[in-house]
């Protein structure tokens, strides 16, 4: 059975009670009384505008899927490693759609895929954990030229990284590979698209290990990591020649960063995962993340939220952005991070027999609409379409329920006046209409439309359009 999120079930209450007060006083309503229903209205629909769905047809996974990576915001790829229980060993999943469907490109008994990078749909690069007490398999690194089916271990040279944590692609010939976390640290950087590969041991900078990066071109990024005790950023300009420190914790809290992400080319933000935890467990530990204003020169620490484990870390814009990780819920800022609440719109989804947990650990972003994000399934984020899109001097409200639906779905609006032409177009994911109808002559007031079409499972988008008015809002149809 489905749960829904306690923040979900309260917008919807508050709809259908404004509903029904609007539809059993409209006639003696004033205009003062319509606008304020309005107000609060468009305010709860404000506040859902980063609305994050489980994907309906996305693999799922009983511990994470360790990274994701998308060429585009229709092919992508996710990795899942080996966990316990030994559900699914190892496996590199695609998708072509924009993650309506998935196919599973590649399963291994042998293997923590780690992480993963692609420059275009068929050639890509697959990192290996290479945790010798959970696998057998060694190599920790792989390349494939055919999407992810097939695998080429790639013999690197020494100094030789017994793991790859994180793969920065550049362009189709420059490629970045980091890793472990807990050591050796060590990077591997190819500039001919993977025909020959140089390492540089990077102890000096990141003593314990390396984890994330981020870079603008072949020549200049970020990797993180931990010196130490404490969490380190390390900025290169030459092409990971050289490495300047540009940040270090001084705590001696035994943390690392563990994910690195930039909004806009000034504005970049890193999670701190305290390790520190591991040896001793508490939920009141101090958490903290890491911010920069100006390009990476100079970062800063801001608090988190106690007893937090942080992992994942992703930003739809400069101000608006998510941390993910191990304590139960992800949580979202609107205000460059002075502020986190959690966001319960990861949380609770169906994922068949699995735990509820989200667990994310990667956002892939795609300008300031559309993300993905790698949990114990794959989710995504798309803002160009809101609850309520459009109000003309008039009253506007659209809702549908159930949502997520198998077979049919109610969608209730309400009219201010009447109108000769409703017209309901469906419109799925990549924005191709799917169905159109016009429903005639409807009054004012409240009004209900059965949607019952036979569609394939996905996320959809029904526009309500009348001759001053039109209202929008996303539906999802599960099989």
């Amino acid at each position: 059975m489905k749960r829904k999120s306690t923040n979900n079930l309260y917008i919807k209450e508050i709809h259908r009670v404004l509903l029904m007060f609007v539809h059993r006083n409209y006639s003696s309503m004033t205009k003062l009384q319509l606008l304020l229903v309005v107000m609060i209205i468009s305010s709860l629909a404000s506040s859902a505008q980063f609305d994050w769905q489980a994907l309906p047809s996305a693999p799922t996974s009983p511990y994470r899927f360790d990274d994701i990576y998308f060429l585009n915001p229709k092919i992508g790829w996710a990795v899942k490693p080996i966990a316990a229980p030994v559900i699914n060993l190892g496996q590199i999943w695609e998708t072509r759609d924009g993650g309506m469907n998935w196919k599973l490109n590649h399963d291994s008994s042998q293997t923590y895929y780690r992480c993963v990078g692609f420059a275009d749909s068929l050639n890509g690069w697959i990192g290996n954990l290479a945790d010798t007490t959970i696998s057998n398999d060694t190599i920790p690194l792989y390349s494939t030229h055919d999407g992810g089916k097939t695998l080429q271990p790639i013999n690197l040279p020494y100094p030789r990284p017994k793991g790859i944590c994180g793969i920065s692609v550049v362009t189709d010939s420059v490629v970045y590979a980091y890793g472990r976390y807990y050591g050796p640290p060590v990077l591997a950087m190819t500039k001919d698209k993977g025909k020959t590969w140089v390492t540089k041991d990077m102890s000096p900078y990141a003593s314990v290990g390396l984890i994330d990066g981020w870079f603008w071109s072949k020549d200049t990024g970020f990797i993180t990591g931990q010196n130490g005790a404490n969490s380190v950023i390390l900025h290169t300009v030459d092409g990971g020649n050289t490495w300047q420190t540009v940040y270090q914790a001084t705590r001696g809290d035994t943390d690392h960063v563990w994910k690195i992400f930039f909004p806009s080319r000034n504005i970049g933000y890193g999670s701190i995962e305290y390790t520190g935890k591991l040896q001793g467990y508490q939920t009141t530990y101090k958490t903290y993340f890491t911010c920069t204003t100006d390009g990476g020169k100079t970062w800063v620490e801001k608090p988190f939220i106690t007893g937090y484990d942080e992992e994942g870390c992703g930003f739809i814009n400069d101000s608006t952005g998510w941390i993910g990780g191990w304590s139960g819920m992800n949580y979202i800022t609107t205000n460059w991070g002075n502020t986190w609440k959690i966001d319960s719109s990861f949380a609770f989804q169906t994922l068949g027999q699995y735990s509820p947990e989200p667990y994310v650990n990667r956002f892939r972003r795609f300008g300031d609409t559309i993300m993905y994000a790698g949990g114990n399934t794959i989710y995504k984020l798309d803002t160009r379409i809101t609850g309520i899109s459009e109000l003309k001097n008039t009253n506007a409200f659209v809702s549908n329920y159930p949502n997520p639906f198998t077979d049919k779905t109610t969608i209730t609006y309400i009219l201010q006046r009447p109108c000769r032409n409703v017209m309901i177009d469906i419109y799925n994911a990549q924005g191709q209409k799917v169905s159109s109808k016009n429903l005639g002559f409807k009054n004012v007031g409240q009004n209900n439309y059965v949607f019952n079409e036979d569609l394939p499972a996905g996320i959809y988008y029904y526009t309500i359009t009348t001759s001053d008015i039109k209202m929008s809002k996303k539906m999802i149809i599960i099989k």
